[in-house]
């Protein structure tokens, strides 16, 4: 018989959006289960049409500088507050808000911080007949090196409906 595989370490990213929290009751029974930590991670993206125009404008430069500083510090305050509902809940849970490329920085957050899993909600994207998949979610499907658990969005918890 085959060990059940510990996870020690939960990365969860969160967009901000109430589809992307669709993971977080998931994410509390993981993590009770397992006494796992929780590393909730949001990525701002900078904006690259501003950041291309900036070096023919301080003002641009100084237009960009001022949307990361706010995105960030926005990014920070949401997931302080899904830090709270955790940490009510009795689970250790840590912040982290990273700039850049979101799939790239998943990655190298659960490297950085040896996260086990990473618990993912994912938006459900119509096709011609099919479901596809997001450029963020297929990304890190493909070079994450380490499980990825996937939540869509539609997935109701009747569980922990206040998270």
């Amino acid at each position: 018989m085959q060990d059940r595989p510990s996870f020690k370490r939960l990365l969860v990213p969160l967009d901000g959006s109430k589809l992307g929290e669709a993971s977080l009751p998931y994410v509390e029974e993981l993590a009770t289960i397992a006494q796992a930590e929780v590393i909730l991670l949001q990525v701002v993206r900078p904006q690259y049409d501003i950041a291309l125009a900036e070096s023919y404008s301080s003002h641009l430069d100084q237009i960009s500088k001022e949307y990361l500083a706010h995105a960030s510090a926005a990014a920070n305050e949401y997931l302080a507050s899904v830090k709270e509902s955790l940490t009510k809940r009795g689970i250790t849970t840590h912040t982290v808000v990273e700039l850049g490329s979101p799939a790239e920085r998943i990655i190298s957050c659960a490297r950085e911080k040896h996260a086990d899993l990473i618990v993912l909600s994912i938006h459900e994207h119509q096709g011609i007949g099919q479901r596809l998949l997001g450029s963020v979610t297929y990304k890190l499907l493909h070079y994450a090196d380490r499980p990825v658990f996937l939540v869509t969005s539609s997935a109701k918890s009747t569980t922990h409906p206040e998270i």
